[in-house]
């Protein structure tokens, strides 16, 4: 992975996995409800969400390599920058949510 996309990875694993999943713990620890994850899942626990979680990471981490080999360097930003800014509105939406129940 070139030095833009890897910093750009970077900044999507921060703002959408560790963001995320850091207001999910918070919410579940405050006794909310976890909701939406997966319909098929029956249980929508912290661990099932850091194993989908990774494993949607994985298949991007492998998407953005597969569209650098064709020099698609403009999709790897593209994509990459649509994660990162659905990781800041999750997270954003998420803390919202939270503060506006522990009130």
């Amino acid at each position: 992975m070139n030095q833009n996309n890897t910093q750009l990875y970077v900044l999507a694993f921060i703002f959408y996995f560790i963001g995320d999943l850091t207001t999910t713990y918070i919410a579940i620890n405050n006794g909310m409800p976890e909701k939406g994850l997966i319909q098929i899942l029956e249980s929508h626990t912290f661990t099932t969400m850091i194993v989908v979680k990774t494993i949607f990471f994985t298949v991007l981490y492998f998407l953005i390599v597969f569209f650098e080999k064709r020099n698609n360097n403009y999709l790897c930003g593209a994509i990459l920058g649509l994660i990162i800014g659905m990781g800041i509105t999750v997270t954003w939406i998420n803390a919202l949510t939270i503060l506006e129940y522990l009130k």
